[in-house]
């Protein structure tokens, strides 16, 4: 029995939690900052935010798109959102179905912590992919909230 492969990253946000929630899970700000780095685009092609519902990213990196789908699994708001992901063809993981569980916790009126845990992964190149990208990711994220007027 193999052992399963997960990311976890965690990061404080200097905002609020509803503020931090609303950047995960409105479409407008989603596709702000849901991307690694400046030079990929996210075309966002569905999103039904309720349990059950599903996604549909495209990632279009310089000479390659990458699609995501996945649906919702667990949404409580301000808590938890929790979602499959599934690479799709031609990314060298298509087909493998991961989980995302995403945890808000509001260390105080102002301040959020966000704990990303990416889980069965089935290999380690898979893992550390993912895991550079959340990181960038992530950090994305905390320079939108921050600079964007426009944010919740």
């Amino acid at each position: 029995q193999a052992m399963t492969s997960e990311a976890i990253i965690t990061r404080r946000y200097p905002h609020p939690i509803t503020r931090v929630f609303h950047a995960w899970t409105l479409l407008e700000h989603i596709e702000q900052w849901f991307r690694p780095f400046d030079d990929v685009k996210l075309t966002v092609e569905a999103f039904d935010l309720r349990e059950g519902g599903q996604y549909a990213f495209r990632y279009t990196w310089p000479g390659h798109v990458f699609p995501v789908v996945g649906r919702f699994l667990t949404i409580t708001p301000e808590q938890t959102l929790i979602f499959t992901w599934v690479p799709q063809e031609p990314d060298p993981d298509a087909g493998k179905e991961t989980m995302v569980s995403v945890f808000f916790r509001a260390l105080s009126t102002t301040e959020t912590e966000v704990e990303v845990r990416h889980t069965l992964f089935p290999d380690e190149p898979m893992r550390e992919r993912h895991n550079e990208g959340w990181c960038a990711t992530l950090d994305r994220l905390y320079r939108y909230l921050t600079t964007s007027p426009h944010t919740p």
